[in-house]
Parts: structure tokens; C-alpha cells; sequence
């Protein structure tokens, strides 16, 4: 048997929940399916505002992540809050049938290298 994958564009997502205090990315990062860092999406840390998002894409044609691509969150914020929700949508298609799927983000406890 030959396996069959359907290459997806991927949108991550984050949503500062707070309707108070603002977040700070500090990094967000791209990992492929043997963990080898592919690439920042941030050259420096980046302010959320109060209920306000972003969105980090890997377009279908980019390959590079392989199947089972990750990315890693560093965020920070002055005061206690709310995690911010992080979700990644995988969109794609195979002949007729479209393939659509999402994923929550969750909290890592381990320490992450800077």
C-alpha cells in the first residue's frame, strides 16, 4: 500500500481573550515532523491588544513542515490573564471533496528555550 496525503494550508490563530490587558508574542515558531525549527514567523516580540488577533499562514503549496508541522507560542503579558486561545484551521482539497479541520492550541508546563 501506498500512503496518500493531501497537502493543507494552515492558518494559526491567536486571540487575546482579555477585554482589559493587553499580550505580548514574544515568538512564534515552526517546527517540521522531525522537530527541526523551520522558521520565526515574528522578527520581534509583537503587542496583542485587548481582544484583538492574529494570524500566522503556511500556504498548501509549502511543503516544508511535512505532515505532522508544529508551532510553538511564547506570550507574556504585564499582568495575570487569560490564556490567549490559540487554534490552527487546515483547509485543503482532494479532487471534489473538500478536507477542513481545526486543532486548540495547549498550554505547554516544560520550559522552552528563549
Amino acid at each position: 500500500n501506498r500512503a496518500y496525503t493531501v497537502d493543507l494550508a494552515a492558518t494559526v490563530s491567536v486571540r487575546n481573550v482579555s477585554a482589559a490587558h493587553e499580550i505580548t508574542l514574544e515568538w512564534v515558531r515552526y517546527y517540521d515532523s522531525v522537530g527541526k525549527h523551520v522558521r520565526d514567523y515574528l522578527a520581534k516580540p509583537s503587542t496583542l491588544p485587548t481582544m484583538g488577533s492574529v494570524e500566522f499562514v503556511v500556504q498548501r503549496a509549502d511543503t516544508t513542515g511535512g505532515p505532522g508541522a508544529n508551532f510553538l507560542i511564547r506570550w507574556y503579558a504585564a499582568v495575570a490573564v487569560d490564556e490567549p486561545l490559540v487554534e490552527a484551521i487546515m483547509l485543503g482539497q482532494s479532487g471534489n471533496a473538500g478536507i477542513s479541520f481545526s486543532s486548540r492550541g495547549r498550554t505547554l508546563t516544560a520550559a522552552v528555550e528563549r
